[in-house]
């Protein structure tokens, strides 16, 4: 039988599991919720149990598992497999993931930041699954990025490489979660999208709409919105800046934009292909693809698998 791995994504709200083969096809899905207000070991507690559950509906045993990833939003070391801090998941100050994990399950454990997870699954069996390097930026409640160089993960010295949702795009600009002003994540992300809509057109009725969500904002520029079309313009031009800077440091083959926003469909991607052109030097812009993810939510769950099934096979983390 062919080797077996699990890939979870770790989220405020819900744990997503995956059962993936070597090759990276997903053959069986689990979601439960994180139930995070509980803390870190009720959490890491759950992951296992829902490991195991993941096996008994597959008629798997634990044995038949041959090693577990796990992809975690924040800063983490991912040599230690310990997350040094997850802001959406209250408690998380450098909790000892992969240990955990290991005691409990009896399999090797490997611990991803969640957006270096995503790009290793589109570059395995995804959008980026034809080229060497390649970025990947995750546009959801924040703005994450993965890089992928000659076929590997780029972490950077200290596992903070890739955050390009912290890019200055606007210097002095606005407040971001991370303390500093201008940030591309204060601008780019679902969040800042609503945000900066409600502060554009605050008397409308749908800026006061309760729940409002960047899908909303999204539509209403396609309805004829000019207030809901100034935003949506303004985060593609935003978005190009930052993948300029990339284009420049990096000089990647493939960009790969994933995460609920990209629901806002080609017209949008095609908006920040037409900014990119116009910053980036031509040599750069001509070799590099701008395009949408093709794995959607799954790209963490293959991702967190195949870099388990990465260490699994060769020994060295993906």
């Amino acid at each position: 039988m062919t080797k077996r791995y699990v890939g979870i994504d770790l989220g405020g709200t819900n744990l997503k599991l995956g059962l993936v083969s070597a090759e990276g096809d997903l053959l069986r899905r689990l979601a439960v919720p994180t139930e995070a207000a509980q803390g870190p070991d009720h959490v890491l507690a759950r992951m296992a149990d829902a490991v195991r559950q993941l096996a008994e509906v597959a008629d798997l045993a634990m044995d038949d598992l041959a090693a577990v990833g796990v992809g975690v939003p924040g800063p983490l070391d991912s040599e230690a497999g310990l997350v040094h801090f997850a802001p959406n998941l209250a408690g998380w100050i450098d909790v000892p993931v992969r240990d955990t994990l290991q005691d409990a399950l009896g399999r090797t454990v490997v611990v991803e930041n969640d957006a270096n997870a995503a790009a290793y699954g589109e570059f395995r069996v995804g959008a980026g699954r034809q080229v060497q390097s390649l970025f990947v930026l995750t546009l959801g409640t924040g703005v994450g990025g993965g890089i992928i160089q000659d076929g590997r993960l780029l972490r950077g010295a200290t596992d903070t490489g890739a955050e390009l949702g912290h890019v200055i795009v606007a210097y002095g600009g606005r407040l971001c979660g991370c303390g500093n002003r201008g940030c591309l994540e204060a601008y780019a992300s679902a969040t800042a999208v609503v945000d900066r809509f409600r502060q554009e057109a605050g008397v409308s009725d749908l800026a006061r709409r309760d729940g409002l969500e960047a899908k909303d904002v999204f539509e209403a520029a396609a309805g004829g919105s000019k207030a809901a079309a100034r935003i949506v313009a303004e985060t593609a031009e935003y978005l190009a800046v930052g993948i300029t800077s990339i284009l420049h440091v990096l000089n990647p083959e493939m960009v790969v934009l994933t995460g609920g926003m990209m629901g806002a469909g080609e017209a949008f991607l095609e908006e920040i292909r037409g900014h990119v052109r116009r910053l980036a030097f031509p040599s750069a812009w001509e070799a590099c693809q701008i395009r949408a993810s093709t794995l959607g939510g799954d790209a963490g769950i293959l991702g967190t698998a195949l870099a388990a099934e990465t260490l699994d096979r060769t020994g060295r983390p993906a």
